[in-house]
């Protein structure tokens, strides 16, 4: 992803996998339907992070930031150039 729209509707693809309905996913999340529905359609652009941190918790997928040229390429970043966002908040809820 390189915009802040692409986000919610690759979650909404997490979401369909997951065979999770709107409802049950914004009940999970502790967000309301119409919000994640806008989210997922990509209408969201400055949602607030702890909203998106809370889907993103609910259906249990993890945010992983590389470098773009890495992105567009395909390449593995090495282990050291992974950033896991979520190990990264984690920390700030001790």
């Amino acid at each position: 992803m390189t915009r802040p729209d692409d986000i919610g509707p690759a979650l909404r693809e997490e979401r369909l996998a997951d065979g999770l309905t709107q409802a049950a996913l914004a009940e999970l999340a502790n967000v309301g339907r119409q919000w994640l529905n806008s989210f997922e359609m990509g209408e969201k652009v400055s949602a607030p992070l702890n909203m998106v941190m809370r889907v993103i918790a609910a259906l249990d997928v993890a945010v992983v930031l590389t470098r773009p040229s890495l992105a567009a390429t395909g390449a593995k970043p090495e282990a050291a150039e992974v950033f896991d966002l979520d190990e990264h908040l984690r920390e700030y809820d001790q």
